[in-house]
């Protein structure tokens, strides 16, 4: 190290990688072609940079230049940028126009990732070894830290025969420069959490500058998960059995209270005798079910698969418990059933007469990643109750904090300038259930509208009001609290906590919220539906959470909550698509603060949650083993001590 400071001048790495880009214009066809003339790695004592996609060739529609929006459809020239050194480095990434190119740079388009897209001369430039180079980015790392790039070029829209581009063409190279430096927010005069976290993206020289370049990017396309993920099936062989619980069949038709929906179908293990693989969702959908005694299957000459099978009692009922049966026929893991071994007699929840059934089972089917397009990451701007939001979205490595002995992820800067974060455990690279603070049901009751509150009313099913009144806690409420106390009132960490409240949208999109016998749906369902988030709280005097603060319910303890359904889809969880490089993913379960329904089928309400595998889920309130990851809202004064955000320098705050 006393190297380094000694030849502070000299310490600098620069790291050439070149990606020969060349672009052949023709009057008969209008084309791009990519060549590459280094190998697919290249390292250096300190960075290293590998390349993906980089043989491929991209066409422009035959014969006309792309729009925006066909541009940002092509495929990206992918490359990480990975710190390997001890210390902290500062990198740009260049478009080098070679000497001997005859197209005019005001002709093509270039975008990394989804940032606003500019012709090459709208850039800025640099003189390179007599050559102009356009440099399209500049960041920072810490020291093992990495990140991805994704670069398009294409020929702007508006380029007509008119245009001096026929028989022209563009050679140019990717130039990543690098070196040993000590920036961070706190250098640049930056030292305000709100502020550091904004110029820290594309370091800006001012907020104001940060800002405007982060409500330039393009809107997010929320059909799509961030990043968006492409799976292939997978399938390999095993040698294992699988036994599945179902209703003893000699109950059907024996008038039991218990068994009054059970029929000589569906007391049966069912097998499905084809399917269909979805590479967008990496699910597997079983098709053409059969259901009866195993032992007359014939598992030779037919193909039989299952997700998962089983029975539960359903206790919801006036007319007391009955048994009800599941054939799961979506699932990211398949199996391939062989043969049929044997059955033994067993119990339902030690209560109801049942049979386990033991297969044999010889393939698993999963999903694997087989492509995937980080181009949608990083900040972007929205409004919620208090003016912009600025929020994190998809695989984005620049959002840790370190606070009150915990590490937290930055879900976005609130209108008023507070900075909500999401509880990730106790050290940078948790994963799983260490992300929790504990699992939870959400309610310890689910038969009525009212349990779908974060608080509810004394006296509920008499209006929609009442169960939507702020009087009792919900069991989730009480826990969070019980952790806040804890861990941030009595340690004296209170004044660094802002009341921006939190959104437990209970307003109706069908239905009253207050019946049992007819079922209710609450907007988010609407918003998760047609893949509309908000940030927003539609019913804010009601359902926005606070202490004290006048624009909520003025119903909180401590100002404690959950991540919402909305947050999840910005960013970038999918309705269904399964979404396991968001950093909002865990690799466990865990609990929103939106209610999805009441559903009269379950006599339940739900509410919102993220799965273990990556998808968006809605449970019953009573359901265990939820976890709980708190959200907090910092005050937009807090200032940090150091860090650039990263799991290996993350934002630390100044505690005094």
């Amino acid at each position: 190290m006393s190297k380094i400071k000694e030849n502070k001048k000299i310490a600098i790495l620069i790291l050439f990688l070149f990606i020969i880009l060349t672009m052949t214009i023709s009057y008969a066809l209008w084309s791009i072609f990519k060549e590459q003339d280094t190998e697919n790695k290249i390292t250096s004592s300190c960075i290293s940079i590998e390349l993906e996609n980089v043989t491929e060739e991209i066409s422009l529609s035959n014969a006309i230049p792309l729009t925006d929006e066909d541009g940002m459809n092509t495929t990206p020239y992918t490359f990480t940028i990975k710190n390997t050194c001890t210390t902290f480095i500062s990198y740009d990434v260049i478009f080098l126009v070679d000497s001997e190119s005859t197209l005019g740079t005001q002709y093509v388009d270039a975008v990394l990732d989804r940032n606003v897209i500019k012709t090459l001369d709208q850039y800025e430039s640099r003189e390179i070894d007599n050559q102009t180079g356009y440099i399209l980015q500049s960041g920072n790392l810490s020291r093992e830290d990495e990140i991805t790039y994704n670069l398009r070029m294409w020929l702007d829209e508006e380029v007509t025969v008119s245009d001096p581009v026929f028989n022209t063409s563009l050679k140019g190279k990717i130039r990543i420069e690098a070196k040993i430096t000590n920036y961070s927010p706190i250098d640049q005069g930056f030292n305000k959490l709100a502020d550091a976290m904004l110029v820290n993206e594309y370091q800006s020289s001012t907020v104001e500058a940060a800002k405007q370049q982060i409500e330039a990017k393009q809107a997010p396309d929320f059909s799509e998960t961030a990043p968006i993920i492409v799976w292939a099936e997978s399938q390999s062989n095993i040698n294992r059995t699988a036994s599945y619980t179902m209703p003893d069949p000699a109950d059907v038709g024996s008038g039991k209270d218990y068994a009054i929906n059970l029929t000589e179908s569906n007391v049966y293990v069912g097998l499905a005798t084809s399917y269909r693989f979805d590479s967008e969702t990496g699910l597997y959908y079983l098709n053409d079910f059969v259901y009866q005694e195993p032992s007359t299957i014939d598992f030779n000459n037919k193909n039989y698969y299952i997700c998962s099978a089983g029975s539960r009692v359903n206790s919801s009922s006036e007319t007391g418990p009955y048994l009800e049966t599941y054939n799961t026929e979506s699932c990211t893991t398949m199996y391939k059933v062989v043969g049929y071994t044997s059955f033994q007699a067993t119990q339902i929840q030690s209560t109801y007469p049942g049979i386990s059934y033991t297969f044999q089972l010889g393939a698993e089917f999963t999903a694997t990643e087989q492509e995937s397009d980080s181009s949608d990451k990083g900040l972007y701007m929205i409004e919620d109750d208090y003016g912009k939001s600025y929020y994190y979205r998809g695989n984005v490595n620049n959002n840790y904090v370190y606070f009150a002995g915990f590490y937290w992820r930055i879900i976005r800067q609130n209108g008023d300038g507070s900075i909500r974060l999401l509880y990730a455990g106790t050290s940078s690279n948790a994963t799983g259930t260490g992300l929790q603070i504990g699992t939870s049901v959400f309610n310890s009751q689910r038969n009525s509208p009212a349990y779908v509150g974060y608080m509810y009313g004394n006296t509920i099913n008499e209006s929609y009001e009442q169960n939507i009144a702020n009087e009792v806690e919900s069991t989730i409420k009480t826990r969070l609290d019980s952790w806040y106390k804890e861990n941030i009132f009595d340690k004296n960490l209170s004044d660094y906590i802002a009341d921006s409240g939190f959104c437990n949208d209970r307003s109706l999109y069908s239905g009253d919220g207050v019946s049992v016998n007819s079922p209710t749906n609450y907007s988010a369902a609407n918003r998760r539906s047609i893949r509309a988030p908000i940030l927003t709280c539609p019913n804010a005097n009601n359902d926005l959470f606070t202490v004290d603060n006048i624009n909520g319910n003025q119903a909180l303890t401590y100002p404690i909550g959950l991540i919402t359904l909305d947050e999840l889809m910005f960013a970038g969880m999918g309705s269904s698509q399964i979404n396991t490089l968001s950093y909002i993913f865990s690799g466990a379960r865990y609990w929103t603060m939106t209610p999805a329904m009441y559903n009269t089928n379950y006599s339940s309400g739900l509410v919102y949650s993220i799965g273990g595998d990556g998808r968006i889920y809605n449970h019953t309130t009573s359901t265990k083993n939820n976890g709980i990851r708190p959200v907090i809202n910092l005050a937009s004064t807090v200032e940090i001590e150091s860090g650039i955000g990263t799991a290996n320098d993350p934002y630390v705050l100044s505690v005094k």
